[in-house]
């Protein structure tokens, strides 16, 4: 089954613009925080990087200094090199305010595709499984 994490979290001032509303670019830092939490320990001594090839976000309901709300990042798929993320953002009051999609290649240090290991993908939930 492919993994997911959730975690709760509040809009910060800085994160906000002039309408006081969330700056677009917030959603995406707000994406990597579970994502994070999920991959730390999975990516730990691994000779490779996974750099975004692919972002979307489709902004449903307005997020504001200072709602909080759960932002929960799970994986939909592998491919050969990539990993495929989805991502979800409720407010408390339950209504989802931002759904995302990002794709991140697996590139070595000298920015050349990495197959993902199967040890990684397994533990990602889709072990020889491809997207």
């Amino acid at each position: 089954m492919p993994v997911e994490h959730t975690e709760r979290m509040r809009v910060n001032w800085v994160d906000t613009d002039a309408s006081g509303l969330i700056h677009y670019t917030a959603a995406l830092r707000y994406f990597e925080v579970p994502e994070h939490v999920l991959m730390r320990e999975l990516l730990a001594d691994r000779d490779f990087l996974l750099p975004r090839v692919h972002v979307e976000a489709d902004y449903e309901a307005p997020l504001r200094y200072p709602d909080e709300f759960d932002c929960t990042a799970r994986v939909t798929g592998i491919g050969r090199s990539s990993i495929h993320w989805e991502y979800e953002i409720v407010r408390h009051d339950g209504v989802r305010a931002i759904r995302g999609r990002i794709v991140a290649a697996a590139v070595g240090p000298d920015g050349q595709k990495r197959v993902l290991p199967p040890d990684l993908r397994a533990k990602l939930g889709f072990a020889g499984e491809s997207a």
